[in-house]
């Protein structure tokens, strides 16, 4: 067997198992527990899970720390099961902070976070923490 078509074989082997890259990253996504931060203190894209028992209003926002609101800005996308944008925001909170408030219907539900000031050098990431929290409240609207 050449080299061309052993490394052709492999490749189409990978693509049948569905080892070729087809992970998706919300399998790994961090549960949001309603009333409890969750602290962030890296760069790089963030997805978080949660799930609605009920039909429910929601607030997803993020916060960042004294002195840190010039340099970190997260962004925040909300996405259905399925992985589709619902709604997105990056500066509507406070201290340009995301803010997504949202009656949603039960189901889950996942928040991916970017931070798009924090850029890559020539040396990797600038030496310093991104840090900043994200908060999920949930209001039960069994009422509406």
């Amino acid at each position: 067997m050449t080299r061309v078509t052993g490394l052709l074989l492999l490749s189409l082997l990978l693509l049948l198992t569905g080892c070729a890259g087809t992970s998706d990253p919300r399998d790994g996504a961090i549960e949001l527990v309603p009333g409890r931060p969750y602290e962030v203190m890296t760069p790089g894209q963030r997805y978080f899970t949660f799930t609605l028992e009920a039909p429910a209003r929601v607030v997803l926002e993020s916060q960042t720390f004294p002195g840190e609101t010039s340099v970190i800005s997260p962004a925040g996308q909300l996405l259905d099961a399925n992985g589709e944008l619902v709604e997105r925001d990056w500066i509507s909170g406070t201290d340009s902070n995301f803010r997504i408030e949202r009656r949603l219907e039960a189901g889950t539900w996942y928040l991916r976070v970017t931070n798009p000031h924090a850029r890559p050098s020539a040396f990797g990431f600038v030496e310093r923490d991104y840090r900043y929290s994200v908060l999920l409240r949930v209001d039960d609207d069994a009422g509406e």
